[in-house]
């Protein structure tokens, strides 16, 4: 595995269609980029990538299509985790699954275990719950003072959802993409400290594997391959310029060669017809 940069942290949200994924992706963002709706009708259709810094790092979010969705058949899925490999490489620093409060059940789960079954079993140490709608939660609270919050929703889980959790290491943030200002500010910074955590107990390494490795050695082939064409370029303007530079000195030389020339020729006249004077008189 890659040592991870110290300025980039890479994300990759996944989650079924509706579960909030592009509003969370923007309040990570800090900035409206990726298209958010309301309802059963998911807008993101396909893999993307969007960067914004924050809190003094550069951050990478990947922002997929639901893979869970029945519409889509195994070869756009592979498409799509081809794409996610693409714009994530050399790896993801944390895999994201993005649930709402409420509606957290065994089809999250399955997302995610189908989810890595495209890259290995080791990514199930770099995920991380992201509960949405976290303001429903509030809501609630208010309204019955012995609401136990968080600490009672996830005693409610069953076994299998509290598995998972478990082997998550109970990794799991809770947003209000309804939150503005400093109160928004301080739930992506939760999050990005459980990442940060994270990382230090996977060894402070990102995620990788063979796909990764190979996707790593073609990017780096077309950087090189870029860096050649460029550097051919320079040459290439570098030698016209010296042409054109040679070109307009041959030219002032030409043309100062015909200067001269030109005088030599009005003082050969000159002297001529000094001679022919002096003769004519008699000197």
């Amino acid at each position: 595995m890659a040592e991870v940069p110290r300025n980039e942290i890479r994300l990759v949200t996944i989650g079924k269609t509706g579960n909030g994924k592009s509003s969370s992706c923007n309040t990570i963002l800090g900035q409206d980029i990726c298209e958010s709706g309301c309802g059963n009708a998911g807008v993101t259709t396909s893999c993307m990538v969007r960067y914004a810094k924050r809190f003094e790092k550069l951050i990478c979010l990947v922002d997929t299509p639901g893979i869970q969705d029945s519409s889509r058949n195994n070869e756009d899925v592979q498409n799509e985790i081809r794409d996610c490999i693409k714009f994530s490489c050399p790896g993801p620093h944390a895999i994201i699954l993005v649930v709402p409060i409420g509606r957290f059940t065994d089809e999250d789960v399955k997302t995610v275990e189908h989810f890595c079954s495209h890259f290995g079993k080791e990514l199930e140490k770099y995920v991380i719950v992201l509960f949405t709608r976290f303001d429903d939660m509030k809501r609630e609270m208010k309204k019955n003072p012995n609401h136990l919050g968080m600490k009672g929703f996830i005693e409610k889980l069953t076994p299998r959802l509290k598995e998972f959790l478990s082997k998550c290491e109970y990794r799991y943030v809770e947003f209000d993409n309804t939150l503005e200002g400093i109160s928004a500010e301080s739930q992506v910074q939760r999050l990005l400290d459980v990442v940060d955590n994270m990382v230090r107990e996977n060894g402070g390494l990102h995620y990788t594997n063979k796909d990764y490795q190979d996707a790593e050695i073609e990017l780096q082939r077309q950087i090189a391959e870029i860096k050649q064409k460029n550097e051919l370029e320079r040459m290439k303007i570098e030698e016209k310029m010296r042409k054109e530079i040679s070109d307009d000195i041959r030219k002032q030389y030409e043309q100062k060669q015909q200067e001269l020339l030109r005088e030599l020729e009005r003082m050969r006249e000159k002297a001529k017809r000094g001679n022919w004077f002096t003769k004519l008189i008699g000197l």
